[in-house]
């Protein structure tokens, strides 16, 4: 549980299996350092191994370790459950070159784990029926990819699923992908060595998203009489659902455009042709038709791409001057001990400064650690109760977080994601009620609710605080986030950038030494603002001495 208004972040689950193996090696050596360490778990490098009969190559040997290292519950046994994939003294797999399936069962001293292997043909390539989804977390329908694979009659069983973030997409065994929160993963389809992959990018989002604006994309200044040109129109943001777009001339005798965007020039003059979706937005240019006859002729795209008229609709950042220079604050971090935690060592300056550096952050996720969150959001309750569907006993609450984020000065938006994501949408137990001295209190933020004993301290804490009730618990929780967080009078650090590197007070009140936190939060942030394409989103940047103001992208 966090015990400060922070996000999590669910990393891609290959990586999360990765790193695990490497963590449980890395800090598995005991401090027993005497005769008669007992084995206390087993691991192997992969979740499954495969024999490849078409490779010439029968006999592979898995990579198995002993927890702790230095155990002395030897030798390791093993034992086959299937003759057609034999395995030795030494743990060395052989397979009689048929197409088979074996549970190898590893015991050491009083611990034993089966390890799955596959003697099968290897597969060269695997492809699925959709490279990309679009999913509604509002309308949760699984969708079922079909997996194929190279040599086709190779064995599909040796291949798994996972999620690249299970907190928006869940996928089975069998393929299927449901919808759980929203934002972009992948799931991907993968060999049991890890050899092959195939994914497919889901988009989920909300299915009712408000038209904000529609885009001509390719609008020209001139046509002459007689020619014709395609026009066509982009509706923003891309998760609405009806895209329809009606075209329209203010002079017919000048020209005229269907409702396919093919516009046509009749006579000579200027006339404005207008793109309007179906919620009234409206695009517009001005177009010159010329003879047919005038000689030198040439049309200019007078139109702007997308991402500038996206970046037009944005509130403009607020930069905020330091008397300080990017080079000091680089000094400062490294002095107390700045780490790259995914690699388990201290981070070096040249890294450190590319983290600290605003304008290294521009475009893309990393923007969103400059956003303010002790600004309203100008999401309505309507939408925010959208969100909120089938998300426990936070279902129909979008009043009392708009309320209780108006009344302490916070984002809607942070308060309504971060409940569900420290909650697990509305479902955990902290969330459904605890017990404490025969009444039942509601924590909805995790506040307090320590690892040691998460479900006891966070209950207690909120008995204390009076959180006798779901509105009383999400009420006192953003009271709690403001004043010890976000708009506390010493640190009021409202930005994830100002959470983790406080430029106000470098050094100190920082919430991690990862110089790779505030980049890794800010991922998970947009994930969850994406469901949001109407809202308002202030930006906060620290603006460094010698440093220039940049745009966002």
């Amino acid at each position: 549980m966090l015990l400060i208004p922070l996000l999590s972040v669910t990393a891609n689950a290959k990586s999360v299996n990765d790193g695990g193996f490497l963590r449980q090696l890395r800090f598995s050596l005991s401090n027993r350092f005497c005769e008669g360490v007992k084995t206390e778990g087993i691991i192997t490098r992969n979740d499954a191994d495969c024999i490849y009969i078409d490779s010439g190559q029968l006999s592979i040997k898995p990579e198995v370790y002993t927890l702790p290292l230095n155990s002395t519950d030897k030798p390791v046994l093993y034992s086959s459950d299937n003759p057609a994939i034999t395995v030795d003294e030494n743990g060395v797999l052989t397979s009689d070159g048929t197409p088979a399936e074996a549970n190898i069962t590893i015991t050491s001293g009083d611990v034993t784990i089966v390890h799955h292997v596959f003697a099968t043909k290897q597969i060269k390539r695997l492809s699925l029926s959709h490279s990309e989804l679009s999913m509604y977390a509002d309308r949760p329908e699984p969708v079922t990819l079909a997996l194929s694979c190279e040599p086709a009659d190779a064995d599909t069983g040796m291949v798994h699923w996972y999620s690249g973030d299970e907190g928006i997409v869940y996928v089975d065994e069998n393929g299927t992908v449901i919808p759980n929160g929203v934002g972009t993963t992948s799931v991907y389809a993968e060999t049991a060595d890890g050899s092959v992959t195939a994914k497919c990018t889901v988009k989920v989002g909300l299915y009712d998203v408000s038209i904000r604006s529609v885009f001509i994309t390719n609008a020209i200044d001139r046509l002459k009489t007689g020619s014709e040109y395609s026009l066509s129109a982009y509706v923003y943001p891309e998760t609405v659902q009806d895209k329809t777009v009606h075209w329209s001339s203010s002079d017919n005798l000048v020209c005229t455009i269907g409702q396919d965007g093919v516009i046509r020039g009749i006579n000579a003059g200027t006339a404005v042709i207008t793109a309007q979706a179906a919620n009234g937005a409206a695009d517009t240019f001005e177009i010159e038709v010329v003879s047919s006859s005038s000689g030198n002729f040439k049309y200019n795209v007078i139109s702007k791409s997308v991402s500038e008229r996206i970046a037009q609709l944005q509130t403009k950042p607020q930069f905020i001057s330091y008397g300080y220079s990017l080079s000091d604050m680089v000094d400062c971090q490294l002095s107390v001990g700045a780490v790259k935690y995914s690699e388990n060592r201290k981070a070096q300056r040249a890294e450190t400064e590319s983290a600290v550096d605003p304008s290294s952050h521009a475009s893309g996720y990393g923007k969103y650690q400059f956003i303010d969150l002790s600004q309203s959001n100008g999401v309505d309750v309507e939408i925010l109760n959208r969100y909120l569907m089938g998300k426990g006993v936070l279902e129909g609450k979008g009043q009392q977080f708009k309320e209780a984020a108006d009344a302490y000065g916070l984002s809607e938006l942070y308060l309504v994601t971060h409940a569900c994501l420290e909650s697990g949408d509305g479902t955990s137990q902290l969330a459904r009620g605890v017990s404490v001295n025969g009444t039942t209190v509601y924590n909805m933020f995790g506040i307090g609710a320590y690892d040691a004993g998460a479900v006891s301290y966070g209950s207690q804490y909120a008995y204390r605080m009076g959180w006798t009730t779901v509105d009383a618990a999400i009420e006192g929780g953003a009271r709690w986030i403001s004043e010890n967080y976000i708009n506390n009078p010493d640190y009021r650090q409202n930005t994830l950038y100002k959470m983790r590197w406080n430029p106000d007070r470098p050094g100190t009140h920082q919430y991690a030494t990862d110089i790779e936190w505030a980049s890794a939060q800010a991922r998970v942030l947009k994930s969850m603002f994406d469901a949001f394409p109407d809202a308002e989103l202030y930006y906060e940047i620290p603006l460094y001495k010698g440093e220039n103001e940049f745009d966002l992208k």
